[in-house]
């Protein structure tokens, strides 16, 4: 796993062994930000963490603001060593970056002063969460979040392929259009409708 292009381009990344942080491959992480045109000046959400892989991405490829967040302890360590290689590498000619231990619900109120300015939201839930967490499904279902978003933000969520979403009627977010990679597919999204 590495960064795949921009001033950090070429870094390896460190992730968690087993289960718990499933990386986005190189091959749909190109697929994704090629898609996303150019990232300059961009404040970037990076939500389900892990690793930091995608919020990292956006650093290097010149985003100017970049929040990852994570609500497991043990892959912050992670996040914190990536972000320094990454630093590291672009000798401080970067934009802001900054790491959150949180569940993604507690979004809108830890981080209450990004309200409407968020202009990119990368989200990798698990596929398979419990029933009590707040996976993607719970995400394109809040109508806080989207609210907290602004209807401007575009929103590129990883899922597994055939899952079962609630796309606008349902919710407040639209689907655009799906590229599938075996098991994983992307999916673009923006708001619909007004949120009130």
């Amino acid at each position: 796993m590495r960064i795949i292009s921009g001033k950090a381009g070429g870094i390896r990344l460190q992730a968690p062994d087993g289960d718990a942080v499933r990386p986005t491959e190189d091959r749909v992480k190109e697929a994704l930000f090629a898609s996303l045109g150019n990232l300059q000046g961009l404040r970037v959400l990076d939500l389900y963490s892990g690793s930091g892989s995608l919020g990292l991405e956006a650093l290097s490829r010149g985003a100017s603001e970049v929040v990852m967040v994570e609500k497991n302890p043990r892959h912050i360590p992670y996040i914190e060593k990536n972000l320094s290689a990454v630093l590291k590498s672009m000798q401080g000619d970067c934009g802001k970056s900054r790491i959150l231990l949180a569940d993604v619900r507690q979004v809108p109120e830890r981080l209450p002063e990004l309200a409407g300015k968020i202009d990119l939201i990368l989200a990798d839930p698990p596929y398979n969460p419990p029933p009590d967490s707040f996976g993607g499904r719970e995400l394109l279902l809040h109508a806080v979040f989207a609210e907290w978003c602004g209807r401007q933000t575009r929103f590129v969520l990883e899922h597994e392929s055939g899952s079962q979403l609630p796309w606008s009627p349902l919710s407040p977010w639209k689907l655009e259009r799906q590229k599938q990679f075996g098991r994983r597919t992307l999916s673009w999204l923006r708001q619909s409708q007004p949120i009130f």
